[in-house]
């Protein structure tokens, strides 16, 4: 019995083999990979293929929402989920995409759900992403560590033994691996100075390392051409800021004079042929045929509606249109009934109390509705929290090496 997951009405009839899982924890995406990969795969994003009710797995202190200021009052509200898509690679093939904020609670619980997850839809191999902090220069191909479940007997593997604190998708990686399941991740090293940045030089080699193993055609074009922008950009402080040209030096060298790199791979070299004109045809009408969003079936409303309330927002809603300006994606009655007020439910939530998604407001495709914030004024570098402590983090002053 599903937790807090929801599915459509209809499942394809086919497997999908592949899962690729971006979720997004803001105190720990060194470099703003995951982020970034997220962002390239979401415009192969189509229908929901599951749906999550976050509400119970999100700490609103560490991860709060956003709310919309305009001319006196509040007028809209969003914060993040979490939601599998139903994507295509830029050929056709498909995939499952698990996008999204991180879970703050009830990682064992939600563990099962996406078990229940891989089983619907026939999965038989994951993917994640981890970014690590790391004395590499910019200046050198990104390189990275490849994990798997079911590690190839001529595979790289990094010689180490330690501990660490889990994300949760290392934390399902782990679940999976008492599984016949394979799930692979991939660890790139973030150059120190980046790290509260974005680093997209990493984030394209990470996504170009899945590519090649999974064997889907993912994006990686703007991620490239980003990178070479930035490698610009920093190329013109280091000329322009002596301590940090020193400091890029000093890094160059000691990378370079490391004799032992067994562990760290570099993504492959990309495919440069030339598409087929039937190639690029079939991409030109995948892009432009485009999907509806997905909504999931709502509730009956509930009795529980004190002065009329809800009966009179609901008639507001439907006056103003299906989204009614507040970034939601069911009646409020739905809403109330789905998180117990009203009643005395408790334990595992039903399916079809699931109304919550990707995050508010919408409840499918995240790129098929405006988000309710004009994104562009949002703080670059949000203040970040300890996750599960609720203590800021204090900014990071890198010190270069003596």
């Amino acid at each position: 019995m599903s937790h807090f997951v929801s599915f459509p009405d209809s499942l394809p009839e086919e497997p999908i083999e592949n899962l690729v899982i971006t979720l997004v924890d803001p105190a720990t995406d060194a470099g703003a990979i995951s982020r970034m990969i997220a962002h390239s795969l979401s415009a192969l994003d189509g229908q929901g293929a599951a749906f999550f009710n976050t509400d119970p797995l999100v700490d609103y202190r560490a991860q709060r929402p956003w709310l919309n200021f305009s001319r006196g009052a509040l007028v809209g509200l969003w914060h993040e989920g979490m939601l599998v898509s139903h994507a295509r690679d830029m050929e056709g093939t498909s995939f499952l995409h698990l996008r999204g904020i991180e879970p703050d609670f009830r990682w064992e619980a939600l563990t099962s759900d996406m078990l229940d997850i891989v089983e619907r839809y026939g999965v038989r191999h994951l993917y994640s992403f981890t970014a690590i902090a790391s004395t590499t220069p910019h200046t050198r191909p990104a390189d990275m560590v490849v994990r798997s479940s079911h590690q190839g007997a001529s595979a790289e593997v990094l010689d180490a033994d330690f501990w660490f604190q889990a994300s949760f998708a290392s934390y399902l990686e782990y679940k999976v691996s008492q599984l016949d399941l394979s799930m692979t991740n991939v660890a790139v090293r973030v150059p120190m100075y980046l790290t509260s940045h974005h680093y997209s030089a990493g984030a394209a080699a990470a996504l170009a390392m899945v590519a090649s193993i999974s064997g889907l055609r993912l994006p990686v074009g703007d991620l490239e051409h980003d990178a070479a922008n930035q490698a610009d950009e920093l190329a013109g402080l280091a000329v322009e800021n002596e301590e940090l040209g020193l400091l890029i030096a000093s890094l160059e060298k000691e990378y370079d004079e490391q004799a032992d790199k067994t562990g760290f791979v570099t993504a492959p070299q990309a495919d440069l042929a030339v598409p087929s004109a039937e190639e690029i045809g079939r991409a030109a009408e995948q892009f432009l045929a485009g999907t509806e969003p997905t909504r999931m079936p709502l509730k009956e409303p509930t009795n529980f509606d004190p002065q009329g309330l809800i009966r009179r927002i609901d008639e507001f809603r439907r006056r103003q249109g299906d989204n009614g300006g507040f970034g939601f994606s069911a009646p409020l009655s739905a809403r109330l009934e789905g998180s117990g007020a009203g009643n005395t439910r408790t334990g595992s939530t039903r399916s079809s109390d699931m109304s919550d998604s990707i995050g508010h407001s919408e409840a499918t495709d995240p790129s098929a509705h405006a988000d309710p914030i004009d994104k562009a004024n949002l703080p670059a570098d949000p203040p970040r929290r300890r996750r599960g402590r609720h203590a800021w983090l204090p900014p990071q002053e890198e010190q270069p090496e003596e």
